[in-house]
């Protein structure tokens, strides 16, 4: 059977620059792109997705639930849900901490890339903060971008048991200066419209950065991509897709031993 496809088709007339606000079916809403002609998350359900195919199947909610620290690199920071999501998870865990009257609890840190950022003002109506157990996380993120110089190179963030870091710029030759990561998230828009950023080389670069048994996920799943991953050493699987969204969602994980991808 052919794979599905992965363009995520937005609503007709873009507004707010390049950019319009989408509602998914949800609750969550979403931005759909002009120029890409794609949204940023399924019009399913953006929340949804968020969880489900980065949180949940990278394994990173299990590790933060076992209260372990994790560290992720994310392809195509977008909105910032996906990262909202996991710091969501990762504060909700250390405020539990707190309350047993244990450590700190578990650590976030986050490396992303993406070649342009959504100005705060959009960012803001999304409403992302309504949607998370911790809706101070969704405000610092606004305040960040709306402080960010326009010749900056990357966006900072960070809160308790939360550090992120957004390069901006190209994703093709992107170095994230990190290794042993548990989890690549690779969102970034679809191979049909971003090709370059689904090569084997680039895929080689963000697949060298994870630990044995760290997970790359991803929504697509085309068999280009499936053989391109493979070819690297990782154990490729269709995992089942969001609730109510896409059929399959893909998970590539470094075997015991790895220490990086087949030449």
């Amino acid at each position: 059977m052919p794979d599905e496809t992965d363009a995520r088709p937005p609503p007709p007339a873009p507004a707010d620059g390049p950019w319009r606000i989408a509602p998914t079916a949800d609750g969550s809403a979403t931005l759909a792109h002009a120029e890409a002609g794609e949204t940023y998350h399924s019009h399913h359900g953006a929340r949804t997705e968020a969880r489900h195919v980065f949180l949940e199947l990278s394994g990173i909610r299990d590790r933060i639930e076992a209260g372990a620290s994790v560290a992720v690199l994310e392809i195509g920071f977008g909105t910032g849900l996906n990262f909202l999501v996991t710091a969501d998870a990762v504060r909700a865990a250390r405020t539990r901490n707190s309350i047993e009257g244990g450590d700190d609890g578990p650590r976030l840190v986050y490396r992303a890339v993406d070649r342009r950022l959504p100005p705060a003002p959009l960012l803001e109506r999304l409403d992302y903060a309504g949607h998370l157990a911790a809706p101070e996380l969704a405000h610092g993120l606004v305040a960040a971008r709306a402080a960010l110089p326009p010749e900056a190179d990357a966006l900072g963030f960070a809160a308790d048991g939360v550090d992120l870091d957004v390069a901006l710029g190209d994703a093709v030759h992107w170095d994230p200066g990190i290794a042993g990561v548990d989890a690549v998230y690779l969102d970034a828009f679809s191979p049909d419209t971003q090709p370059e950023l689904w090569t084997a080389e680039v895929l080689r670069r963000w697949t060298a950065a994870l630990r044995p048994g760290g997970r790359l996920c991803t929504y697509s799943v085309k068999g280009a991509v499936r053989r391109r991953l493979a070819a690297l050493g990782l154990d490729v699987q269709k995992r089942p897709g969001p609730p109510g969204g896409k059929r399959e969602a893909l998970v590539a994980t470094a075997p015991d031993g790895w220490d990086g991808p087949r030449p």
